[in-house]
């Protein structure tokens, strides 16, 4: 099913209803075991957050190859970016920097800041090495502390950091082997080669060109899942929709071909060898962060002070999966069909109430409206949802133990790396 837009381009039309279905059953059937709940008032009686924990993904960038490497899978030239690959673009820092005003009214709501010159020892924010991360760090600092100057916390460019990148490398994805049904990867191709007949994708091998469908499934999809999101990008940024997939594609469409990067992290980043290399040392940390905030006894440095309200890390979509990999949690939800978005977080609160401490996992997902405009701003920009954690389903809030405990047991003893958090200030 297609639709035109107003200039006559021909463009993806939404989710086909039984299309849908099925790559929503396939999912959920096969790969995501917890629960999400849409988000509702907690009872706030004797209840005070004691500390957050935000980890959030960096903001728009351009993608990782450039043009001419994504040429051959193509049948039209890629759109140029106003920067070199796999940078923090312009609009991505509007959209950090908004991100970082929205946390500061949050904040301020929940008593962690005070709208004025903050210090690290009340609001902490670490970076991942990498450029796009320390840019994005400046950025949302500038939203956070808008009269001050703040800086944040990171290793020199590209060093690299055992919290953000683990035990293992950014090959330790384990190998997909036998993907699901996937629908959308037909979308995609006719995308990229404006067509996915046979007699076309033919022509297009002839000439040179790589195809998807044909391919082993599992080869198909890793490559799906970095084509799919470059094109999510392309929207992201805000070109114009004649540019975004070639005029093929409109918000719609973007959200069909995106489950193929939610379904390659699914199979590859979120299994539990996986979700280790890359994310246990972290998930060790933030346990670890949030028992010294509840002046409990931790084997592990905390990430900050105990007295430290919120802090911020400022990661990657890796990081984010590796986390609910190791935790069981699945947030997909179609206001933000990509699970991973730029600025999209995973928050631990650490609550206190008549004594007692319990943490609680919520999802904040800027909408691809809101990425497109790079202003979080309005009413419905952020989709937030509380999650429940594998192995404490029954409520909203994990007790404080049975979160170590979780913590301890997914958590391999291998994954942990020594001198975690030595971060210097970048001022």
């Amino acid at each position: 099913m297609v639709a035109l837009n107003t200039q006559g381009h021909t463009m993806l039309h939404c989710f086909h209803a039984t299309r849908f279905r099925g790559i929503t059953l396939a999912l959920l059937a096969t790969i995501f075991s917890s629960l999400v709940h849409a988000e509702e008032p907690h009872n706030a009686q004797g209840e005070r957050i004691v500390q957050q924990i935000v980890l959030i993904r960096h903001g728009i960038r351009s993608p990782t190859a450039a043009p001419a490497a994504l040429a051959v899978y193509a049948s039209e030239s890629w759109p140029a970016w106003p920067v070199e690959p796999g940078q923090l673009t312009p609009h991505g820092a509007q959209l950090m920097h908004s991100l970082g005003s929205w946390y500061r009214q949050l904040l301020m709501s929940d008593g962690a800041a005070t709208g004025g010159c903050d210090t690290p020892a009340r609001i902490k924010l670490i970076a991942d090495s990498t450029p796009r991360n320390r840019d994005s760090a400046s950025a949302m600092q500038a939203g956070l502390s808008p009269s001050c100057e703040r800086g944040y916390f990171a290793f020199a460019a590209n060093q690299p950091d055992p919290l953000f990148r683990g035990s293992g490398d950014d090959g330790a994805d384990a190998p997909v082997t036998n993907p699901p049904a996937m629908p959308a990867l037909t979308d995609l191709q006719q995308v990229l080669l404006g067509c996915h007949d046979e007699a076309c994708l033919g022509k297009a091998a002839a000439s040179g060109k790589k195809r998807l469908l044909g391919t082993a499934p599992a080869k198909a999809l890793k490559t799906a899942g970095t084509l799919s999101e470059n094109l999510m990008l392309e929207y992201a940024q805000g070109l114009p929709l004649a540019q975004v997939g070639w005029g093929r594609l409109d918000a719609a469409g973007v959200g069909t071909i995106i489950t193929l990067h939610n379904l390659q992290f699914a199979l590859a980043t979120k299994t539990p060898d996986a979700a280790n290399a890359r994310g246990g040392n972290m998930l060790a940390h933030i346990a670890a962060t949030l028992t010294a905030a509840a002046r409990q006894a931790s084997k592990l440095p905390p990430l900050a002070p105990a007295d430290t309200q919120a802090v911020i890390l400022l990661g990657h979509d890796t990081d984010l999966a590796s986390q609910a990999g190791l935790l069981g949690l699945d947030w997909h939800n179609t206001e933000q069909p990509d699970d991973y978005p730029p600025g999209g977080a995973l928050i631990y609160q650490l609550i206190e109430s008549r004594g007692h401490y319990t943490v609680r996992l919520q999802i904040a997902l800027p909408t691809l409206a809101a990425l497109r405009a790079g202003d979080v701003a309005p009413a419905g920009a952020m989709h937030v949802a509380t999650l429940r954690i594998r192995g404490c389903e029954k409520t909203d809030a994990c007790p404080l133990a049975s979160f170590q405990a979780i913590v301890a047991k997914n958590v391999e003893a291998k994954a942990i790396v020594a001198g975690t958090g030595n971060e210097p200030e970048v001022p």
